[in-house]
């Protein structure tokens, strides 16, 4: 968790991991400290079945672990779940939970598209770009867009770019960074415009674009020293290590058997959201 936690409960065996991030907390005490502190990721599809099973099983919480049970199952409010759970343990005072209150008010009272935002936006945090680029999506294409200013509509395009470029959707991403500009003025998305465009071998486009911006040659000169890093630093991961061994391989077959084994790798963590 990052710092060190007084628990007075039990500690579990087997941790309870929360399917976003993949953190592991062992205890009722780490769980609220989790809550407490990334409360912005905290969504009530969180509070499952799962989490039931290991307050009951693992951290011997059955009461806490019973009335959980029964509020999920009559859709309780996150804010309701959220109090319940903070209350099952002494690790936090009543300001403090008041205060967390208040957050979760002003969470609860985002319009639609900004509570879908949060959502995108855990999403793109954590890696699980293919999710990000769908919740994105629900916004972008719903009814619900048309409440969006200029800005709010050109700053999620631009991180649903972001989710595009990992998804190997580069020639979208650029586009999607070009729009995003024209519409919030944001310098972030002109420059991953820009990147994007030498990133796709565009450098004509590129010169063009720094042209017309009039941007200088110290920042285009940093543009271009920056993608040249990137590169860099791309061939020394253990990824780039993969590909290259196919070149040593003797026979096709062998290559093939290796690209074979590595693309149902690379399928089942894209499928998953983790690329």
């Amino acid at each position: 968790m990052g710092k060190m936690i007084l628990c007075a409960g039990k500690t579990a065996d087997n941790p309870f991991v929360f399917p976003l991030s993949g953190t592991k907390v062992y205890s009722i005490e780490e769980l609220c400290c989790y809550i407490y502190n990334n409360i912005y990721e905290i969504t009530s599809d969180m509070f499952d079945e799962t989490l039931v099973s290991w307050l009951r099983d693992e951290a011997d919480m059955t009461v806490i672990a019973n009335k959980l049970e029964t509020m999920i199952s009559i859709g309780s409010s996150l804010k309701d779940i959220v109090i319940s759970i903070m209350c099952s343990c002494d690790y936090y005072t009543e300001t403090e939970i008041k205060s967390l209150l208040a957050i979760i008010n002003d969470i609860e009272n985002l319009p639609y598209h900004g509570r879908r935002k949060q959502k995108a936006d855990m999403n793109l945090k954590y890696g699980k770009y293919a999710q990000a680029r769908k919740e994105y999506d629900k916004i972008l294409t719903g009814g619900n867009s048309l409440k969006l200013t200029p800005e709010e509509y050109g700053n999620i395009l631009h991180n649903r770019s972001i989710a595009c470029f990992y998804t190997g959707a580069y020639r979208e991403a650029l586009m999607g960074f070009k729009d995003a500009y024209s519409r919030n003025g944001n310098k972030e998305s002109l420059r991953h415009y820009l990147l994007a465009l030498l990133i796709n071998n565009q450098s004509v486009e590129f010169d063009r674009e720094a042209q017309a911006l009039m941007l200088t040659d110290e920042y285009v000169k940093d543009l271009k020293k920056q993608v040249s890093d990137a590169y860099a630093l791309a061939g020394s991961t253990d990824e780039y290590a993969e590909v290259e061994k196919m070149r040593k391989y003797s026979t096709k077959e062998e290559a093939l058997s290796f690209a074979e084994a590595r693309l149902g790798e690379w399928k089942h963590r894209f499928r998953e959201g983790n690329i």
